[in-house]
């Protein structure tokens, strides 16, 4: 990498011992340090040094070129020695310029007296008053020093001696800085406003002691509790009133006796949170994330999943053909020249039509801007997730249908009855008939049986062994963790009754609505503002609907949901039953 150029520079540090300035009135050392001993640090090779600028200071102190080749390598003494050809005709020139600069600069200098020599005292104010002439002097001599250079081409010289000026000037005024923050520091404490009168007078004259700022400290606002701490110490020391032992020590400051009064005098108690005008209102608050509502998984969507799913489309409603059992159609032995039997079978259909669920939750403008989290998202997601729990209480139920809902699964037949005893036993004799109904009604061709149940029952299952089993055994686990029993898929939902088991041949299962929901929202709608029995707005019973609101008067929102959905047995293949004793 040295040889390929990648590491051009060397690095070199060291710890000064003895030194001195170059110039012995230069205080600041600006005109160069001259290192009589040091103790060498590290040194190493490096791609780009701290100073970029190294190697063209170096090259300004007129190094041989030997030594130049020993420091920085054969490379740079090729560079250098190619820059002093090309620049022999200007350096006396560029000579002349600098020093003339210099001299300029001292026309600006600080004074050469003995409160400037380095290791005597002087006043950190005169030291401040030096070091912003300084500044003023670099400054002067660079903008004279920029008034002699041709901008569209300045020479090396030119360039460097207009980097080194600024950098000093950058140093000067880094150290005004520093000289008057600590003159702010140290005046912050030397005397402030209540011992001003006393200090005057100490003086002899009323004016303040020669050389002495007077400055009124300002107390942060954790002194004041340290006051408060001081005045209660002195005065059970001294026996003292507490006011009296303040006034002595701090005078008539305001601040101080507002907060030894609060402090000191009365029963406080500690800031609490929950304490309203001692703390309360320092707590921040936030609103963490929603916390979701822990709701049942919906049987519907793996029940219709298992069954026939269509959709309405522009369709107004949809014919199911079935064919009867009876009469049956099948054929018969005959005699040679016997007439054969003629048979007429009986078909029948079921119809779906559009039905749906519906409903509309409103919201003002004022909660939609400002709620975090975003109001809508959570009712959009709340409506989705009740309807869902609503949706399986229809489907589960033993309600007919009607031209508004479609029927209950349990509609279809009337109950079993649970086999007593609890335990094992009755767990198979409940299986058994429910299987068994099945069968009956399928003539023994069940092709996609789905037992739903509750999960306590599922567990229930899970955890029921075998009378008399020598060995823990649990026959029905295994089945349930790929869940299945028997042949059966099973869906286990929290909206099936605790208790109640049904079974169906999704096969038979149709439902229509697989497009979803859909969700609108508006706010120029009138809404009757009714949750159980709403009403047309015009011609209603009873008639106008109260209370009515529009929602561009009041600035609301409403979000509004549709569902076209309905479903159907082609065949009436359901078996359930309720109140099992396992």
């Amino acid at each position: 990498m040295i040889e390929a150029h990648i590491l051009r520079a060397s690095s070199v540090g060291f710890r000064p011992i003895k030194f001195e300035s170059i110039d012995p009135n230069d205080r600041f050392g600006l005109h160069g340090t001259r290192y009589l001993q040091h103790e060498l640090v590290e040194t190493s090779v490096v791609a780009i040094p701290a100073n970029p600028n190294a190697l063209s200071v170096f090259k300004r102190c007129k190094i041989s070129a030997d030594t130049v080749r020993m420091v920085f390598g054969e490379h740079a003494s090729r560079q250098i020695i190619r820059k002093d050809a090309s620049a022999a005709n200007r350096g006396e020139h560029a000579n002349k310029q600098r020093n003339a600069g210099e001299q300029r600069t001292g026309e600006h200098a600080v004074p050469n007296n003995s409160d400037n020599q380095i290791g005597k005292p002087m006043l950190l104010s005169k030291r401040i008053q030096d070091a912003e002439k300084l500044v003023l002097a670099l400054q002067d001599q660079l903008t004279k020093h920029l008034e002699t250079i041709d901008d569209s081409a300045p020479t090396e010289e030119q360039m460097l001696l207009t980097e080194d000026l600024s950098a000093k000037i950058e140093a000067a005024s880094r150290n005004v800085n520093n000289l008057k923050t600590i003159e702010a520091r140290n005046g912050a404490g030397a005397i402030d406003a209540g011992a001003g009168d006393q200090a005057h007078r100490s003086s002899g004259n009323g004016k303040p002691p020669a050389g002495l700022t007077l400055r009124t400290k300002k107390p942060e606002p954790l002194d004041y509790l340290f006051r408060a701490a001081v005045v209660r110490c002195m005065s059970k020391s001294r026996g003292h009133d507490l006011d009296d032992m303040r006034q002595k020590i701090y005078g008539n400051d305001e601040i101080t006796r507002v907060v030894c009064d609060y402090t000191l005098k009365a029963a406080s108690a500690p800031a609490m949170t929950t304490v309203s005008g001692w703390a309360a209102e320092l707590v921040q608050q936030i609103y963490a994330d929603f916390m979701q509502v822990l709701l049942p998984l919906s049987v519907f969507p793996g029940l219709s999943s298992r069954g026939l799913a269509l959709t309405f489309g522009a369709a107004g409603r949809i014919i199911i053909p079935t064919r009867s059992l009876t009469p049956s159609i099948s054929g018969s032995f005959v005699g040679e020249g016997q007439p054969i039997p003629v048979r007429q079978g009986a078909f029948s259909s079921q119809t779906l039509t559009p039905k749906k669920m519906a409903v509309i939750t409103p919201w003002t403008k004022e909660m939609d801007e400002h709620s975090i989290p975003a109001i809508e998202g959570l009712l959009r997601q709340a409506v989705l997730e009740d309807t869902a729990i609503s949706l399986d209480t229809i489907l589960l139920d033993n309600n007919p249908a009607t031209t508004i809902r479609p029927p209950g699964l349990r509609s279809y037949q009337a109950g079993l009855t649970p086999t007593a005893g609890g335990g094992f036993t009755a767990l198979v004799g409940d299986i058994k008939q429910l299987y068994g109904s099945l069968l009956t009604l399928t003539n023994g061709n069940v092709r996609a049986p789905v037992v739903l149940m509750n999960p306590q029952q599922e567990l229930s299952i899970r955890l029921t062994q075998p009378p008399n089993a020598a060995t823990p055994l649990f026959p029905f686990q295994e089945q349930l963790d790929e869940d299945k029993l028997i042949d059966a898929d099973v869906i286990s939902s929290g909206t099936v009754p605790v208790g109640e088991l049904v079974m169906v041949d999704a096969a038979d299962f149709v439902s229509v609505g697989a497009e979803g929901p859909r969700l609108e929202i508006s706010d120029q709608a009138t809404l009757h503002f009714e949750d159980t029995s709403p009403v047309d707005i015009t011609g209603g019973t009873p008639s106008p609907a109260v209370p009515v609101k529009s929602l561009w008067q009041t600035d609301s929102i409403a979000l509004r949901l549709i569902m076209p959905l309905n479903w159907v047995m082609r065949r009436p293949v359901v078996s359930w039953i309720s109140g099992v004793t396992w």
